[in-house]
């Protein structure tokens, strides 16, 4: 079987690709760069190069594929919804009109759990929760794509949706390297001590929970996936920056300051049009500082989902 990825020189998609060839599927994968070309190359996948608004490219990658996946974004919780607009909502709205074209039959994207966040602790949240806070540009645009690829499942298309929370593992190119120069640079301070419960999600699972939702029966659906129990944000933060020898700081902030220094520093940065985004922001407090955790039994019991990895094993493998 022969399917089209986008993202697939990303964290996700350099651990998806193999994993799909491993099991016998032929790989088109999209390249925005020579570099990306040479990773996907090395990976074992036919290299479609061009952007996600490059619909002749797009044409050639769908050609002939049974299912897309659909791992390209930006997770960025500081830009705005405007700025991601293209990439997230319009992308998807181009890649579902080119897969119905091509006579694609499974349509899998890869959303976030943090579209339901609303900024208040949320424990054994599922998939009927809705939230009418979120802050984030990234969530929002994520959101709404989402909602335009489970709209469009139809007989002869299933679309469905993939939801982890907190995606780590070995070759996290993102979230760790983020942590460790926070550390670093001696800014490192856990909202409340860091002892809310979190969900994660290795990026194998993620990538058996992909593959899964390709293969339901039922589209129009979207699934949170997990690593199963839930985890104590200052233990898991602390265990994976010392497989990089790293000691996570015993440093501490209230949440009430966390907020207020998030506002004054959205303020500043807003005001004065600075560069970068800001050390601390009011959608990074409700990601970091506030409990979330998440009940994936839909995605169990209806597509088979089983997390392949534990937190224990996943930080074994990195040590």
């Amino acid at each position: 079987m022969k399917v089209f990825i986008t993202g697939g020189s990303g964290f996700v998609g350099q651990n998806l690709i193999p994993l799909l060839i491993s099991k016998g599927y032929s790989v088109n994968a999209l390249a925005r760069s020579n570099k990306a070309a040479d990773t996907l190359k090395q990976l074992g996948a036919n290299v479609i190069n061009g952007d996600l608004d490059n619909l002749p490219a797009l044409k050639e990658g769908i050609a002939g594929c049974q299912s897309v996946f659909h791992l390209a974004a930006s997770v960025d919780f500081w830009a705005t919804s405007e700025q991601l607009w293209g990439l997230h909502v319009v992308a998807v709205q181009n890649l579902l009109a080119e897969a119905k074209n091509a006579g694609v039959k499974n349509f899998v994207y890869l959303s976030a759990a943090s579209v339901i966040i609303t900024g208040k602790p949320m424990s054994n949240a599922d998939e009927t929760f809705v939230s009418n806070n979120l802050l984030d540009g990234y969530s929002q645009t994520k959101l709404e794509a989402e909602k335009m690829v489970l709209r469009a499942n139809a007989p002869g298309f299933k679309t469905i949706s993939i939801r982890p929370p907190l995606i780590w593992g070995k070759g996290d190119h993102h979230v760790l390297p983020s942590i460790i120069e926070t550390i670093e640079k001696k800014k490192m301070q856990l909202i409340d001590g860091g002892l809310m419960r979190i969900a994660t999600c290795h990026v194998r699972n993620v990538c058996e929970g992909l593959i899964d939702g390709e293969k339901a029966e039922k589209g129009g659906e979207a699934y949170f996936i997990t690593d199963g129990d839930p985890v104590v944000m200052k233990d898991f933060i602390g265990k994976y920056v010392a497989t990089q020898g790293v000691t996570l700081p015993d440093k501490k902030v209230s949440l009430g300051m966390a907020r207020t220094v998030a506002g004054v520093m959205e303020f500043v940065w807003n005001t004065f049009r600075l560069k970068g985004q800001p050390p601390l922001f009011k959608a990074m407090v409700n990601m970091l500082g506030v409990e979330l955790t998440i009940n994936d039994n839909k995605a169990r019991r209806d597509i088979g989902y089983k997390n392949v990895v534990t937190v224990e094993q996943g930080l074994c493998e990195m040590k």
